[in-house]
């Protein structure tokens, strides 16, 4: 059977594909025509577009003045056939002789003579039904056989990544997002017009605003599209620092970084954590476990990938910023654009209350839950459900909350001699938590004094100083590796799996099995 080498996937598909200079030039030619940004997409398709037309010229080039080969034809001595199911390979007829077969009786057997000097025998005159008959390649050279759309739906996936690398490395082609643009064709956006943008942020509180509503204060040129002011305007607002595109990804909003929230362009004190080294080999696989099911943001778990309805623990570093980590099962939730820090929105799932929350990126958190967490008294260890609404950039976030607020006796922290000690009092809880990770303090500031002084220590003397006054109203004085880590955490940012390293190698912490683990001061040498 007759196909194009276009249409197979050994051509788009192999290792050897790549972007030519002539595809190059189709690109560049297609955008200035078009004289608007394009999507990746469109590009593959100039690009297979214009490959498939091109090896149809090709082949209509070969045919031109020869003969298609045909079983059922008849040939004279001289003519020059041309065979599209061995490639296209051109010859010349230089025999002719009678011959017969008892299944398909009498016909012609004619000698062709290769332009590579080999010589075959083929049959003519043959009236029978044969595949060649119809399928010559004749009708591929009028577009007829192969259903270009499906050729581009195919093949898309294996050449977009190869074109958008390419186009990446030119610097006559600018991307912005999914859109790809030239240069050449850029509106002039000058100094004046940045500095403007920056004042109608500022009049709106900073932003965010789309840059079509920052265009209608500016006076550009009538004779160019709209869609090419905004990518204009989009780049050069992009290579300015007075400015952050702040929108979740498929829309675009800027916001001016001066005005944003100290906590979303410095990283709070309680949430920065000193990357710490330790031997993965010494959990166990029930330790392993728990630091997933903790989810926190420094463990480095992989990705959930999924987006679907999370349901977290909240911590005391959280819980005191004002924020929530990005973890390996909430960063699903809130996809990146090409800007590191965005702002989405929080709906509470009671009342309804819209929340504008930022995610940064950089420190692995999204802040803006403060007021959130006070209104609705919410506890660290508490559970928190969040929800996708099928719009990127909105969230449903909720507690599990109870008919009415009930006293419980929670671990609450407090300073004595400087250090941090702990004790169980009642408090009012009116949502459901993990009893394992609830702690809490009424000296916020006190425990925000020793955290800083916490750095003189190991993260080992930390947890030993610590143990005992969390033992001390549990059986054998034992505590769970989770309450250690999450009271550990008030004072020093670290990952569940570095807490959990340090009471396996040290022998002064012993397990007395489910994960309960007692501090043998005797065998302290901290």
């Amino acid at each position: 059977m007759t196909q194009m080498r276009t249409q197979t996937p050994g051509y788009w598909a192999s290792d050897k594909f790549n972007i030519s200079a002539e595809d190059i030039e189709e690109i560049y030619n297609f955008l200035i025509s078009v004289e608007e940004p394009q999507s990746i997409e469109s590009l593959v398709r100039v690009v297979i577009e214009s490959r498939v037309n091109e090896e149809i010229k090709e082949m209509q080039r070969r045919l031109k003045g020869r003969t298609i080969y045909q079983p059922q034809k008849s040939y004279e001595l001289g003519e020059e056939v041309v065979f599209p199911n061995l490639q296209f390979s051109q010859g010349k007829v230089t025999g002719i002789r009678d011959a017969e077969n008892p299944q398909f009786g009498t016909f012609k057997a004619v000698e062709i003579t290769f332009d590579d000097r080999n010589v075959r025998e083929y049959a003519a005159a043959l009236e029978i039904d044969h595949p060649l008959n119809t399928a010559n390649g004749s009708s591929l050279t009028q577009g007829e056989s192969f259903d270009l759309d499906e050729l581009i739906a195919n093949y898309t996936p294996a050449v977009k990544p190869v074109l958008a690398a390419t186009l990446d490395e030119n610097e006559e082609f600018i991307c912005l997002g999914d859109q790809w643009f030239v240069q050449a064709l850029l509106a002039d956006i000058n100094i004046g017009h940045l500095h403007l943008s920056e004042a109608v942020l500022e009049v709106s509180g900073g932003g965010p605003l789309p840059p079509e509503e920052m265009l209608v204060h500016m006076e550009m040129d009538k004779s160019i599209s709209q869609a090419v002011q905004t990518f204009s305007l989009n780049y050069n607002l992009l290579k300015d620092e007075r400015f952050d595109e702040v929108a979740p990804p498929g829309r675009v909003a800027w916001f001016l970084q001066r005005m944003e929230p100290q906590a979303v362009k410095d990283v709070p004190d309680p949430l920065v954590y000193e990357p710490m080294s330790f031997d993965r080999a010494l959990l166990g696989l029930q330790l392993l476990q728990m630091e997933r099911e903790i989810d926190d943001e420094w463990s480095d778990l992989a990705s959930a990938g999924m987006v679907q309805p999370v349901r977290m623990t909240l911590t005391f570093p959280h819980r005191t910023s004002g924020t929530l980590p990005l973890s390996s099962r909430i960063k699903p939730l809130f996809p990146l654009g090409s800007s590191q820090r965005q702002l989405v929105t929080l709906i509470d799932d009671q009342s309804g209350q819209e929340i504008p929350a930022w995610v940064v990126a950089e420190g692995r958190y999204i802040y803006g839950l403060e007021s959130w967490f006070a209104e609705n008294n919410v506890p660290v260890g508490a559970y928190i459900n969040l929800v996708p609404t099928g719009e990127v950039g909105r969230v449903m976030i909720g507690l599990e909350r109870r008919r009415r607020e009930r006293k419980e006796y929670v671990r609450l922290g407090y300073v004595e001699d400087g250090r941090l000690r702990f004790e169980s009092k009642k408090r009012g809880i009116g949502c459901d938590y993990d009893d394992l990770m609830i702690v809490g303090t009424d000296a916020v500031a006190a425990v925000e004094v020793i955290a800083k002084q916490s750095h003189r220590k190991s993260l080992v003397a930390l947890i030993a100083d610590i143990m005992p006054d969390l033992g001390r109203d549990g059986a054998q004085n034992a505590v769970h590796a989770k309450t250690i880590y999450s009271a550990v955490n008030m004072l020093r940012r670290v990952p569940p799996g570095v807490v959990f390293a340090d009471l396996v190698r040290n022998p002064a912490f012993v397990s007395v099995g489910d994960q309960y683990w007692q501090f043998e001061a005797k065998k302290w040498s901290g």
